[in-house]
């Protein structure tokens, strides 16, 4: 999803859609399109619910979201990416109130259309039988863009985790190709949904969302899921080069921040208590995601 400068600033004026009750203030939050779902059915009412406060949100991809923020074109309340990467560019630029609270954790699944003409092998697959039909010229993966969305990279880190524990030379290269495949690239809140439409066969996606969704899975190995923290090390092994820059992965945690200069500080930080207090918990639960698991940044 792009964002455009109208859109931005039509914003404000978006408050029909914030919370069934007419709330005498909104916050505005930025988080990971992935966490959509989760978003407007689960976390946002529920808060406005209990706070009087209605919730503008703004998905995206987390890292084009934290450049957006840190170059002033997009001004937020709170924002709420994946990884500790998105996080840690908005806290280097200074404009964090306090610290980026881990709120969740979610872990790489493999989800597939359950119309695709590969549905039936997918779901009997065992080990690494999935590798197989990924390597099929007929196969036709999703994922999003991987120099501005996290998800995107997951994606390629998982390819390139799987090649190594299954010793498979080559397979992430071969099933991904070009870091820009236009084949395989789509927005990353309309993914799942041409998933479900049979648009594309499968994608490698994050257990909450897919969850959220209801979609067929296959979970992954530990040493492929990026959802541990004691495997930091093996997962950092992998890497992509995207504008110039080197990254590697770090375990899928969500994190939380209020931002300097919001609207309403005090509202933003509750809005970041409720995320990681047991309302808030249990929500996240209620939709797919595990524990935060992680530490502040």
């Amino acid at each position: 999803m792009s964002i455009s400068r109208r859109s931005l600033l039509a914003a404000p004026l978006a408050l029909a859609a914030i919370s069934p009750a007419a709330a005498a203030e909104t916050i505005t939050v930025a988080y990971a399109g992935s966490m959509g779902r989760l978003m407007d059915k689960g976390l946002n009412p529920s808060f406005s619910a209990a706070q009087g406060v209605g919730v503008h949100g703004i998905p995206d991809g987390a890292v084009a979201l934290a450049h957006l923020i840190t170059g002033g074109v997009l001004k937020v309340d709170v924002f709420v990416p994946v990884s500790a990467g998105p996080a840690k560019i908005v806290e280097a630029a200074g404009l964090v109130a306090g610290k980026a609270v881990p709120v969740a954790s979610t872990s790489m699944v493999l989800a597939y259309s359950p119309v695709s003409k590969f549905a039936a092998r997918l779901s009997a697959a065992k080990g690494a039988e999935w590798t197989k039909i990924f390597l099929n010229p007929d196969f036709r993966l999703g994922r999003t863009n991987p120099e501005i969305d996290p998800q995107g990279r997951y994606v390629l880190f998982a390819l390139q985790l799987a090649e190594a524990y299954y010793k498979l030379p080559g397979f992430a290269d071969r099933v991904a190709g070009p870091l820009l495949n236009s084949k395989q690239i789509f927005a990353e809140p309309s993914l799942l949904a041409r998933l479900q439409a049979g648009q594309i066969d499968a994608t490698l996606g994050y257990k909450s969302a897919v969850v959220s969704q209801n979609l067929p899975f296959i979970e992954l190995p530990g040493a492929v899921n990026l959802s541990n923290p004691a495997l930091r090390a093996d997962y950092a092994k992998a890497s992509l080069e995207a504008k110039g820059k080197i990254y590697h992965p770090s375990p899928l945690v969500f994190y939380a921040m209020a931002l300097k200069g919001a609207a309403d500080p005090a509202a933003a930080a509750d809005y970041v208590s409720f995320l990681a207090g047991p309302d808030g918990q249990a929500i996240f639960k209620r939709f797919g995601y595990g524990p935060s698991g992680g530490e502040a940044v």
